[in-house]
């Protein structure tokens, strides 16, 4: 309660509510002389103020947090219209991925609150060279306490609430000619529809996968008790088709379920990117996953490829809880700089299944359909060496050849030994077909080797194109 002293001075301190501000007088001042205070502090909290709050968090992030402190705060988001040149401008909601399949409506740009006089702004901004997400206040300095809150309770809400920590993302960061987005484009893996029982290679291989990617991905937190580092670097390599996708996929939905973020690259160009991004989604640990490493880490050295060394190197994340995965079809290709012992911490080798993970494959890809006492003995020495994709082929057709044997109109019942077998014999001979057509030495280029390719392609073209081309060939002689 206040208590002035109507004769003159203030008979002792008085406390005044000004504007939910208390203040206290001091004692023995007068009348006039408090008049003139208050005066000059209603002047003071009607100047005009900048609260800017910078938050490293990509800018989606950092608006789902805002709308999720509004409605906390207000009981609904209470963005309302600002004013502009031909009326009120209604306030920007803008639509983002928050999950998969999952979508919400967030602030974007300039709004005003109720009872805030003045404008919020959320936009873009670098923190520590990369883009985060920004939160600018325009308001008098009466309503700068309200506006400090809401930043204040964004920061608290992301400590907890990310939309990405620990989930699993696909990100791209420039289109298919190199060109870099304004603003990144997320969208979220389906990890629940993964099964991890389909990834299955030659047990060698296996057990280097789940000691290199798939342990430290499970066991961040032990492995950071022991004082070991987090960070890590990997590259897969093998032909295509031998499941270093597949193991990708898996290690997302491992990830998801240690409360890892995951980040899916398909660009090499990228990776310096997204190696910024898991910057601000390492805790616990992020894990990146770049393809096809070997578009920009084959040849001579060059700045792209000097570029990804340095990343590999740790140069900017030697401290940092971040798993780099690199695959490669060419491993052949991949220049020796990038394979030294040092630069990367394992170098697997994705071989093409052996006998008895063909085996495994069959029971995966037939399951019920084939006989459960079927010996795979000698479909693994036909197949051997095959990528998973045949094996799959194999067990289609075997389910035709059994087809063949069960009387018409009635069921399929199950796939026997016998049906596979020969399945496998068929698939084993078209292979030795494509195979020795691949293998097919060319006729060196001499003049008789023209010839008799000119001749070849005449027979097999009688439209005349093969002797145009030879022609083309000569002419380049």
């Amino acid at each position: 309660m206040t208590t002035l002293d109507k004769a003159g001075p203030v008979a002792h301190v008085a406390d005044i509510q000004y504007h939910g501000e208390k203040m206290i007088l001091p004692t023995g001042m007068s009348i006039p002389d408090a008049v003139e205070l208050l005066k000059r502090r209603q002047k003071y909290l009607e100047e005009k103020v900048e609260i800017r709050e910078d938050f490293d968090v990509f800018p989606w992030d950092g608006a789902h947090a805002v709308n999720a402190v509004f409605i906390k705060k207000f009981g609904w988001s209470p963005s309302t219209a600002t004013p502009g040149f031909f009326g009120p401008n209604p306030p920007k909601l803008i639509s983002i991925d928050v999950g998969f399949g999952k979508k919400a409506k967030v602030p974007w740009g300039a709004f005003s609150l109720p009872g805030v006089e003045g404008l919020l702004h959320c936009s873009v901004c670098s923190v520590n060279g990369r883009m985060g997400f920004q939160l600018v206040g325009q308001v008098i300095r009466k309503d700068e306490a309200t506006i400090q809150s809401i930043c204040n309770d964004v920061r608290e809400y992301l400590k907890t609430n990310s939309i990405y920590r620990g989930k699993a993302i696909k990100i791209r960061f420039r289109d298919d000619y190199g060109d870099k987005y304004e603003m990144a484009e997320i969208s979220f893996l389906d990890t629940d529809s993964i099964d991890p029982q389909q990834l299955i290679y030659s047990r060698q291989v296996e057990e280097a996968i789940e000691t290199n990617l798939f342990t430290p991905i499970r066991r961040v937190a032990d492995i950071m008790n022991n004082n070991m580092p987090v960070k890590r670097g990997i590259l897969l390599g093998g032909t295509y088709g031998t499941g270093k996708t597949l193991a990708a996929h898996v290690a997302s939905k491992i990830a998801v379920e240690a409360g890892i973020t995951y980040l899916y690259v398909p660009r090499a160009d990228e990776l310096a990117d997204a190696i910024e991004f898991a910057k601000q989604y390492q805790s616990p640990a992020c894990v990146v996953f770049c393809e096809d490493v070997d578009r920009v880490m084959q040849g001579e050295r060059n700045t792209a490829m000097d570029d990804i060394l340095n990343i590999i190197d740790g140069i900017d994340t030697k401290r940092a809880h971040i798993i780099t995965v690199l695959t490669t079809n060419a491993m052949e290709a991949i220049n020796p700089a990038m394979l030294r012992p040092g630069r990367l911490d394992a170098v697997i080798e994705v071989k093409t299944p052996d006998a008895e993970a063909i085996g495994r494959l069959i029971r995966m890809y037939g399951g019920d359909s084939v006989d459960k006492n079927a010996n795979f003995t000698a479909i693994g020495e036909l197949l051997k060496g095959n990528i998973p994709a045949v094996v799959e082929e194999v067990v289609r057709r075997s389910k035709l050849a059994q087809l063949a044997l069960t009387p018409i109109g009635q069921k399929l019942g199950i796939v026997g030994e016998a049906a596979l077998v020969s399945a496998a014999q068929t698939m084993a001979h078209q292979l030795d077909l494509l195979r020795t057509r691949s293998e097919k030495k060319k006729i060196p280029l001499t003049l008789d080797g023209m010839l008799t390719d000119m001749i070849e392609r005449a027979v097999s073209d009688p439209n005349g194109a093969a002797i145009r081309v030879a022609s083309r060939e000569n002419a380049r002689v």
